[in-house]
Parts: C-alpha cells; sequence; structure tokens
C-alpha cells in the first residue's frame, strides 16, 4: 500500500506540474498577444482589447488549444525542467512556427481577419522568447539550487558542446561522426580525425578534417582543446593505445572506443561508444586466429562444457556456439550460474534455444557424470570446471582434491568409454613449481588427461595451460575496479608480485585452436608475452578510472597469502618447448612419473584421504607425488617470457 501511495503521489504531482506548465503557455502567449498589438500599433489598452479579444473572441481560445496540442505534439511537457537547456529552444521555436501558422488559418475561417503581418512578426518572435524563456527560467531556478554562485558557470558548462577527436580516419571514423551527428542527448563538436596514413592528412570526411597523425593528440591536450578522444580503429596495438589513453588521462580527458564497424553491421554489437578497457591496454599485441577455419570440428558436433558458468567455461560457451554445434550441452555445480549463461545464450542466439540444455552437477560425482555422457552422447568435451581461489583452497584441501583431481578423473573416464571424439584439460601455470594446493591438484589433472590418454586410445585427450586471465571472477582486475570505486585503496599482496595476463577471448580462441590441433596425451601452453607486474596494472586502471595513483587512490601492501607466490612461470625445468603448428602456443614435453599401476594407486590414496577430510594426510600425499611441492616454502622462481618464435626445443631458465 505504501508503494501504491507513493506513485499516485507520484503520478499527482507529475500531473499537476504538467498542467502548470501548460497554464505558464498559455499566460506567455495572451502576453506575447497583447504586448505585440502594443508595440505595432502603440495604441492604448482600450484598442488592445478591440483589436485582440473583440475582433478574435472565438479564435483565440481555440488557437491556444491548438497551441498546447502542438506543444506536447513536439514534447515540451515530457522535458524535466531541471534538464532544460538549449537543446530545448529548437522544439519551442518550430512549435511556435506551427502555431502561428494554425492562428492564421484559425483567424482566417472563424473571424475573418487576420493579424497584421508585422503584428504576427512580433508575436511569433514574442512567443517563442516568452515560451523558452520560461524554460530556461526554471532550469536557472534548478541550477541556483544545486550550484549557488556558480551558476553561470554550470550554464557555460551545459550550453558548450562536447569537443572530440577521432582516432581514425577510416570506415569506422566516418561511421563514429554519423553517430555523433545523430545523438539527440547531446551536442559534439568533432574537431578532426586523426590518422597514421599520410594520403589522408588534409582530407575531409564528411565535412571535417584530418587533422595530421595519431601523435598530433599530445598537442591537442597540451592546448586544451579538446574534451573527449574517441578511438575508432582495430588496427592500433595494445602498446600505442595504452599511452595516448594514459596522456588522455592525466588530462582528465574521457577515452571511448568503438566497436568493429563489421561487429556493428552484422547486429552482434550495439552502435554505440564503450568506455575503454584494461582488456584493451594489454603491453603487447592482442592474439587474433580465423575462428570460423578452426572451429570446424566442432560444427555440427554436441559439445560439453563443464564449469560452463565460469569466466572461461561461459566464453567457450558463447564462441562454440557461434560455430553452430549440433548441441551444446552447459554443466556446472551452481544453478545460478548456468541460469545466467543460459539465459544470455538463448537471448543472443533465439534460433538455437533447442540445441541448448543447462545441466546442474558436481563432476566429481561419477554417476552424475555417467548419465550426462549416456543421455546426450557428446563428442567434443571441454573440462573447465574447477576450484581456482588458491587461499580459500589452502584451507579446503580435500575439496580441492575432490572436485579438481577426482573431478577430471571422473570426466576423463566418463569420456574414454562414451567414445568421445576429444577432451580439452584447462590448466594453469600455477601447476608449475607449485606452491599451493590449488597448483598441485591442476598438475595432477594434467598427468589425470596423459593417464586416461594411454587407457582410451579413440579418445584425443589435450590440456592447455595459461595464465591468469583479465576479468575473470577472482582476478585482480574486478577487484581492483570495486576497490577503485569505493575510493580506495588498493591493495596488492607484494610490489614486485608479477603474473602472465591474457584476456578471456583470447584464451579461449587458443584453446579452441588447440582442441583442433592437438594429438592426444599432449600439453599445450599458451604464449602469454611478458609478464606484468601487478603493482603497474593497479597504476593503470587507476588513471583509466581518471585518478591518479598514490595521490587520488592509495596502494596498499598486504602480504603474500597462503599458498601464493611471488612470480609464477610456465613451464619447469623438467620440461621443453617444442614448437607448435599454429602461431600462439607450443608443445610442452615432460618426463612420464607414474607407471599405470602406479598411478592408479595415488588416485586411490587421494580418494580414500579426500573421503576422510584428512587434510595432513592429503598435504602428505600431494608432497610425495607432486614434484616441488613439498619444498613450496622455496623462494619461487624468476618468471621468464616466452619466445614468439620457438625453433626447436627450448629449456627455459627458471632459477
Amino acid at each position: 500500500m505504501d508503494r501504491l501511495a507513493q506513485n499516485i503521489f507520484k503520478h499527482s504531482r507529475l500531473q499537476f506540474a504538467i498542467l502548470a506548465l501548460m497554464a505558464v503557455d498559455i499566460l506567455a502567449l495572451s502576453l506575447a498577444a497583447v504586448l505585440a498589438t502594443l508595440l505595432v500599433n502603440e495604441t492604448a489598452w482600450a484598442q488592445v482589447r478591440h483589436d485582440v479579444l473583440q475582433l478574435h473572441f472565438f479564435s483565440i481560445p481555440i488557437a491556444l488549444g491548438v497551441y498546447l496540442i502542438i506543444f506536447a505534439a513536439f514534447r515540451l511537457y515530457r522535458y524535466a525542467w531541471r534538464f532544460a537547456s538549449l537543446d530545448v529552444l529548437y522544439s519551442v521555436i518550430m512549435a511556435n512556427t506551427l502555431g502561428a501558422v494554425g492562428l492564421v488559418f484559425l483567424q482566417w475561417f472563424v473571424d475573418g481577419k487576420v493579424f497584421q503581418h508585422r503584428m504576427l512578426i512580433v508575436f511569433w518572435l514574442l512567443s517563442i522568447l516568452l515560451v523558452g524563456g520560461m524554460r530556461i527560467l526554471l532550469r536557472l531556478m534548478n541550477l541556483s539550487r544545486s550550484f549557488g554562485a556558480r551558476t553561470m558557470q554550470a550554464v557555460r558548462h551545459d550550453i558548450r558542446p562536447t569537443r572530440v577527436v577521432i582516432l581514425g580516419g577510416g570506415n569506422e571514423g566516418a561511421l563514429v561522426l554519423a553517430m555523433l551527428r545523430e545523438s539527440t542527448t547531446q551536442i559534439y563538436d568533432v574537431i578532426g580525425f586523426l590518422d597514421d596514413q599520410p594520403q589522408k592528412h588534409g582530407i575531409y570526411i564528411r565535412g571535417v578534417r584530418v587533422l595530421g597523425a595519431f601523435n598530433h593528440l599530445y598537442d591537442l591536450l597540451a592546448a586544451h582543446a579538446v574534451d573527449e578522444v574517441l578511438v575508432a580503429i582495430n588496427g592500433i596495438s595494445g602498446v600505442r593505445l595504452r599511452e595516448y589513453v594514459m596522456a588522455c588521462r592525466k588530462q582528465h580527458v574521457p577515452v571511448k572506443v568503438v566497436p568493429g564497424i563489421g561487429e556493428v553491421i552484422n547486429g552482434t554489437r550495439p552502435r554505440q561508444l564503450e568506455e575503454i578497457s584494461v582488456e584493451d591496454l594489454l603491453r603487447r599485441p592482442p592474439v587474433q586466429i580465423n575462428l570460423a577455419e578452426i572451429g570446424q570440428y566442432l560444427s555440427g558436433k554436441r559439445v560439453l562444457i563443464t564449469g560452463a558458468g565460469g569466466s572461461i567455461g561461459s566464453e567457450l560457451c558463447r564462441q562454440i556456439l557461434a560455430l553452430d554445434p549440433e548441441e551444446l550441452i552447459i554443466m556446472g555445480h551452481g544453478e545460478n550460474s548456468i541460469h545466467r549463461i543460459q539465459s544470455e545464450l538463448v537471448h543472443t542466439f533465439p534460433d538455437m534455444v533447442a540445441r541448448i540444455h543447462g545441466i546442474i552437477g558436481s563432476v566429481s560425482d561419477d554417476v552424475r557424470v555417467d548419465q550426462v555422457m549416456h543421455t546426450f552422447s557428446p563428442q567434443v568435451v571441454f573440462h573447465a570446471a574447477a576450484h581456482k581461489h588458491v587461499p580459500i583452497m589452502e584451507e579446503n584441501v580435500s575439496e580441492a582434491v575432490q572436485n579438481n583431481v577426482m573431478g577430471t578423473y571422473c570426466v576423463a573416464q566418463a569420456a574414454g568409454r562414451s567414445g568421445v571424439q576429444r577432451m580439452v584439460l584447462i590448466s594453469t601455470d600455477k601447476a608449475v613449481y607449485p606452491s599451493s594446493v590449488m597448483g598441485a591438484t591442476k598438475w595432477l589433472c594434467e598427468e589425470v588427461v596423459r593417464f586416461c590418454a594411454g587407457q582410451f586410445p579413440n579418445t584425443t585427450f589435450v590440456t592447455v595451460r595459461f595464465g591468469n586471465v583479465l576479468g575473470s571472477r577472482g582476478s585482480v582486475v574486478p577487484i581492483f575496479q570495486e576497490q577503485i570505486k569505493r575510493g580506495g585503496p588498493v591493495t596488492i599482496t607484494h610490489p614486485e608480485i608479477t603474473r602472465y595476463f591474457m584476456t578471456i577471448p583470447e584464451a579461449v580462441q587458443l584453446v579452441l585452436q588447440a582442441g583442433a590441433i592437438g594429438h592426444t596425451a599432449e600439453l599445450y601452453l599458451l604464449n602469454m608475452g611478458e609478464p606484468v607486474k601487478i603493482v603497474d596494472l593497479a597504476r593503470d586502471m587507476i588513471r583509466l578510472s581518471g585518478y591518479e595513483p598514490d595521490v587520488d587512490i592509495a596502494i596498499a601492501f598486504t602480504g603474500l597469502r597462503p599458498g601464493e607466490k611471488l612470480h609464477e612461470v610456465l613451464s619447469s625445468d623438467e620440461e621443453s618447448l617444442l614448437p607448435a603448428s599454429c602461431d600462439g602456443m607450443f608443445v610442452l614435453r615432460r618426463q612420464q612419473f607414474f607407471a599405470g599401476q602406479e598411478f592408479r594407486e595415488v588416485l586411490r590414496r587421494l580418494r580414500q584421504q579426500a573421503n576422510c577430510d584428512d587434510t595432513d594426510a592429503l598435504l602428505d600425499v600431494l608432497g610425495e607425488v607432486v614434484p616441488h611441492f613439498a619444498d613450496r616454502q622455496q623462494p619461487t622462481r624468476v618468471p621468464t617470457s616466452l619466445p614468439a618464435s620457438p625453433a626447436g626445443t627450448i629449456a627455459l631458465p627458471n632459477a
């Protein structure tokens, strides 16, 4: 009842405000008519009463009603007073012009006599001045309540158009220019394009000049000649883009990127500007592959994705569904995450609703996994389900073993028994010299897949290893974003801590590529580029948000958490790298640690201790069977970047 009463009250206030504004308009139009008669004829009030009221007694009330209808048609009663500005004056001018035309016709047909030409022109001008001026007055009254003595400064900011420079003088730039000109919510002044192609310098694109190369942006920023920068070019490198963005942020100039024109035309991305994100600022060129070509092995196939509600799993769903599979089975333990990704997929691919199946179940439940395999008979399996949070798994050792190790074993065994053509495991760089329970379990997951490859020769088992992904759940990026929104501090465990980073779409593309080219029992390593200092990433994100690190937003160091390493590495001394048959990844080779029967005994011991929830016994087993886990308190290795074009066998120094 309270909410209903509030809605009725708000509706009543809105109706009263509209009626009040209509009454003010009637008063303004009447006053305009009186003043026009006085100014043109220089007569007394008695003459005004004769010329206006007596000669047009019947037409004036009708004309006022027509004016109000026209004003309503031009939405003059839908503008909130506090937002009324010069953009309303266009509607005021057009509405009063049509109203004056209607007034002439009404006077001609009803009264048989119209206002004098001079009087009509003065009335038209006065009606615009009074009707429009009343709205500007209401705007000023509202601004004065908010800004006080700074009201005129706010008015100047409200009136001045946003000065924009567009990076990119190609098709994307021309599209952005058209979008800005069509904008009804804000006035833009495009001062020019910037483009590195010399042949474009000095030319005009839809009436706007190409001012010069990209680095001319620094001059514009120094002269305070630009209010906003729009990036409308796909070919610019992340390193250069980062430099331009940081220069803009220092001047508090916002930067936005534009979706690719192909994506806009095809309808896969909205026709709108997007805030620049940290993914656009990778300190290396983004990985580009022909997904349609390498994804042919998924077209027309039944595909199962475990952990489909997670960051990697959900992106796998998006990219695989675009490759036209026969069916997509999305499996996860949390119903909310599965419901979320299924709803998104149904909305994005409405024609494929019947092909998408949401399955709730744990990968460590062998009965449930067998049921799913029997019901859907998938031909390709992507196993992304895993517990990944390092500090939490330190306190939940049995669950980490049960879900990660035994879950991978259940899925791989079921895949082999069901005749799955390909299974791809998602692994992590934390499996290298594991200092955490999570890392140790993922190392064992890699061994599980290799073990099952020997058991089921008709199924291709492939493992893909990579580092952190930007924006994934639990990664530093969303944590930093939330801390920046709160005003800081941004918390980092150690000033020297480094990580390898890759965007989620990049990682998934390479995972799909590994699934296409991989040979059974092979372990693939994605090329993550150079390791990034987390403190540098934090400073970049603070600047991207328009603040200055250590000035506006503080950075606090909290110390390494349990199981956390100072540096992650992508391969160990016992592993060697071989060139893969495609760019962006390597083949990792390592020795055989277990014979078949010996590994079965390891799994039996792990399952037994996990079922008993005996943490100490589980840690003893992990320390016994996982290389380097027993000495996990030793200093971590220094990270080493991978070569861009491997040739032959490469041993990475990690000491």
